[in-house]
């Protein structure tokens, strides 16, 4: 496959279909919901089907395009869904992570948002595309394609009073004011579009017509429209955000998850609303292991939201889908956000939503610079002179954010897949795993028979996740069931008795040469039972978070 592009909605649902029919044993398809526009939500389960059921495995979720102009990130699921099918008995993990794991991947959350912004003629909703908060729309200047080149660009109008200038480090560029300069040609800046109710005078920015923004839909904190722009009606008021929550509620398999976004080359971890300090602290030092370790990977850096993320110091963000994850169903989850311009022109060091707001002029020169070499032929377009309908001459020109800014450039849309795949595979290697250490069966003589198991979990997480998990009760305790048919009877035991939580090795981080390593992931049962003459029994280990194993057991008489 061609990862150096974008797909329409047609070209993904093509794709998975092709998968489930080329790989039927490891590929499934499903539609999980409908978009506000009727368009199907697809979900790719990927498992070895032949070693259980995918319900019956620990699983990983991946998902993308939750905001409409991120396009990047379908294409970097796919391209996991991608590397785990062609890497099956051909690469040792990915053939372990498909026997012994499920991933659950939905390409696009948002295909309405997704259609409009890869139109011939585009908009840039935020999240879906239906009017909210209002039917009609709000006063003032609304974002769109005026000149029909199929790009959303800047417009620069000539005003004295204007706060921008022709940049002195080259001329395609704008550069800001100083607040003492005078005496010069100025300019205001404002993006391509068309202006409702315009008196011929005054210039607002009019709210996003289609306001709604997915990522403060979810239920976790969700606040209203007066206190959070676009968080919808009510939590999960909307088809695309209640099919996702529907299924990870009715999927209790679940682990960990990604859900990719764009714009700033940062793994993001919760919480958005509170600090580190009041996170289960063994949850935060896993949430940080795993972090290093993406870290070591993508070259991200992995930061919490409330303390490095916020889009205004005094703001916070609620109803944010790995939010939701983490605290109410107990996942380990990041958001990725995938891409990161000002990085790849050689600006590291720097806050990432700070940056936006303050920062030398030498670094759109650096960018642009970047651009010039790397990116497409129209990464920053040609002022170019236009008649507007409603404010006359004007020039458009400037940034093309959507392939620079927003999402890489196509040519390099492989790239950056590439770089993020081996994140979200670690991932699954760190899931709980069910084990079963030793099974003896003794005859003890008259039909009597000693059956004794000892349950082990092999993985890093334990088998209730996380201890915001545990504490939720999201999940039930492992247990330990025998199924016995007719002649075959229990002395002593039950048929069902519950092991309790089986640790990992999440809980044994620490490096000192003091620490210790108890067999915490360990549980032992035994039964007697009595079978005059012989026969077998089923054994089923189950647990929600770390799989299950089913053995039949021979009883043989001696």
């Amino acid at each position: 496959m061609d990862f150096n592009r974008y797909f329409t909605n047609e070209e993904v649902e093509e794709i998975l279909q092709q998968w489930a029919a080329f790989y039927p044993a490891l590929f499934s398809i499903q539609v999980i919901g409908k978009s506000y526009e009727k368009r199907p939500i697809f979900l790719a389960t990927i498992t070895n089907q032949e070693s259980g059921p995918a319900e019956e495995k620990p699983a990983v979720w991946l998902d993308a395009n939750l905001h409409a102009t991120e396009i990047a990130g379908t294409t970097a699921v796919l391209h996991i869904a991608d590397t785990l099918l062609r890497g099956y008995e051909n690469d040792e993990q990915c053939t372990r992570l498909l026997d012994h794991a499920t991933f659950y991947i939905v390409p696009r959350i948002n295909p309405d948002g997704a259609a409009q912004v890869l139109a011939e003629s585009p908009r840039f909703p935020r999240s879906g595309i239906r009017s909210y908060p209002w039917e009609e729309p709000a006063e003032g200047l609304h974002i769109q394609d005026i000149d029909g080149d199929g790009r959303i660009l800047q417009m620069r109008i000539q005003d004295d009073s204007g706060d921008w200038k022709v940049s002195t480090l080259d001329e395609r560029m704008m550069e800001k004011r100083a607040p003492d300069e005078h005496g010069g040609t100025y300019y205001r800046l404002l993006p391509e579009g068309l202006l409702h109710d315009y008196d011929g005078h005054i210039i607002k920015m009019a709210p996003p017509h289609a306001g709604l923004d997915f990522n403060r839909n979810f239920p976790y904190q969700w606040r209203a429209e007066n206190e959070q722009a676009g968080a919808g009606p009510y939590p999960v008021s909307e088809p695309e955000t209640r099919a996702i929550v529907d299924f990870l509620v009715q999927h209790p398999n679940i682990n960990v998850g990604i859900t990719y976004h764009t714009y700033s080359g940062v793994i993001l971890r919760p919480f958005g609303a509170s600090p580190d300090e009041e996170m289960e602290t063994n949850d935060l030092w896993v949430f940080e292991k795993m972090g290093e370790i993406g870290a070591d990977i993508t070259g991200y850096p992995c930061v919490s939201v409330y303390h490095d993320f916020r889009y205004h110091p005094k703001q916070i963000t609620t109803g944010t889908f790995d939010d939701y994850l983490y605290d109410q169903l107990g996942h380990f989850a990041f958001t990725v956000e995938l891409w990161d311009l000002v990085g790849e022109a050689g600006i590291k060091e720097r806050k990432w939503i700070e940056w936006f707001r303050k920062h030398p002029h030498e670094h759109d020169l650096k960018i642009l610079e970047w651009l010039d070499q790397h990116g497409e032929h129209d990464a920053y377009a040609t002022w170019t002179p236009f008649e507007h309908p409603q404010l006359g001459p004007v020039e458009i020109g400037g940034w093309n954010r959507l392939y620079s800014w927003r999402n890489p450039p196509p040519g390099l849309m492989q790239r950056e897949a590439e770089r993020n795949t081996p994140f979200a595979l670690s991932l699954g290697d760190m899931l709980p795993r069910l084990n079963i250490r030793s099974l003896e069966t003794k005859s003890l003589g008259t039909g009597y028979f000693l059956l004794e198991v000892v349950v082990e979990n092999t993985g890093f997480l334990p088998s209730y996740t996380s201890l915001q998990g545990k504490k939720r009760r999201v999940m039930r305790p492992v247990r330990a069931e025998i199924t016995l048919p007719e002649g075959i009877h229990i002395q002593e035991g039950q048929p069902r008795i519950e092991l309790g939580h089986l640790e990992g090795r999440s809980n044994k981080l620490s490096v000192s040469h003091t620490a210790r390593s108890p067999t915490d992931n360990r549980a032992k049962v035994s039964w007697l039972l009595h079978a005059p003459e012989g026969g077998s029994v089923q054994l089923s280990i189950r647990s929600e978070r770390a799989g299950a194993i089913h053995e039949d057991i021979e009883l043989t008489l001696k």
